[in-house]
């Protein structure tokens, strides 16, 4: 899907949309195949991460956080060697500090008891993201899978004796296949900003559906439940018996609980309560911590590798609380339009496996 970016006329929130943590999610959008699996398990995995360190979209996206961190323990350092109690030269002596002013430190053990209750959030924050990315993933597994039914039941069940002639057969199971792709791909941008890819949703309806089909989509307030309704209505048309097109309309209730799975999800974020507090409780933390690396970092030259640490320890924990809000909203992530192809190619395959039979038997 193409990212557009849109005027701050148009779009108060351009300015977010068009930051790099926004733009770089369409890349995450990961399908793997076998080969994909054995780089993952590579043996050489652990150095070609650090590799790669510095181009992860993660940190890219907390950089600001961790340089104001980086930036305080900068701060606190300059300031208790040259105001408060003098530094140590090259050469080995040690320097009176410009003025004795109090040294800007905190004890350590604060911290220590703080860690835990910290860890505990996190965890629980980062657990229900992935609970709902992985809610996500299985609401698209079912949706194709039951699209997958759909086709096969209608292709198999589409009785020669009821419709004889088979281009009707035919016409009727081919608009059974474009109704079939027709939902995932209109649950696709249902689940997308009204900013992105309009342009993108139109031209791929007017491809692969007949124009009044495409033109039913596209003019209506709610495309997935107009998909659906499409759906069953070329079901309904089906040439056999109305019990098996009860059966179908079994999975067709299925695709329509995955919409509203989907919209559940989409409109209910983890309680911003629960989200606010772990990221205050963070940033308090992370942002005093400084204060108290001082003292812990004496045998250094220095205290000089409190820096060092201060910014490693930032860019791990925001890193650990930025992972929870990119896994939160799941659908911007999944490689929707991916399922919707495959969704496409498989009900079109199953389609002509029908004919095929046809044709043999008369061979």
């Amino acid at each position: 899907t193409a990212l557009q970016s849109s005027s701050s006329e148009d779009d108060p929130l351009a300015y977010v949309r068009d930051s790099y943590i926004e733009r770089s999610r369409q890349y995450r959008r990961t399908r793997f195949q076998h080969d994909d699996w054995l780089l993952h398990r590579s043996p050489d995995r652990f150095f070609k991460n650090l590799r790669t360190l510095v181009f992860s979209g993660i940190y890219r996206g907390i950089s600001k956080e961790v340089a104001t961190v980086t930036g305080i323990a900068t701060f606190i350092w300059a300031w208790n060697l040259f105001l408060g109690e003098g530094y140590t030269g090259l050469d080995g002596l040690h320097h009176d500090p410009i003025a004795n002013l109090p040294l800007l430190t905190l004890p350590l053990t604060p911290f220590t008891l703080a860690s835990p209750s910290l860890g505990l959030l996190l965890v629980f924050r980062t657990n229900a993201s992935y609970g709902r990315w992985d809610e996500a993933r299985k609401a698209w597994g079912l949706t194709i899978n039951n699209s997958r039914n759909i086709a096969r039941m209608g292709a198999a069940w589409s009785s020669k004796s009821i419709e004889p002639k088979d281009e009707i057969r035919r016409q009727k199971l081919e608009h059974l296949a474009k109704c079939i792709w027709a939902f995932p791909r209109s649950l696709a941008r249902h689940m997308e900003s009204p900013f992105i890819s309009e342009a993108d949703y139109v031209a791929d309806l007017r491809e692969n559906l007949d124009p009044a089909h495409a033109d039913g989509l596209i003019a209506s307030a709610h495309r997935p439940n107009r998909a659906l309704f499409d759906l069953a209505n070329a079901v309904n048309d089906l040439p056999m018996h109305a019990l098996r097109r009860n059966e179908i309309d079994k999975s067709i209730v299925v695709l329509g609980d995955q919409l509203g799975g989907s919209e559940r999800l989409f409109s209910s974020p983890v309680p911003l309560f629960y989200t606010k507090h772990t990221a205050r409780y963070l940033t308090a933390w992370i942002t005093l911590l400084p204060f108290a690396l001082y003292d812990p970092f004496a045998s250094t030259f220095n205290h000089a590798a409190m820096i060092p640490c201060a910014a490693v320890l930032s860019i791990f924990l925001f890193g650990i609380e930025e992972l929870a809000i990119q896994l939160e909203e799941p659908f911007s992530i999944l490689p929707m339009l991916g399922y919707t192809s495959t969704i496409g190619t498989n009900a079109v395959e199953i389609i002509n496996w029908h004919f095929k039979m046809d044709e043999e038997q008369k061979n």
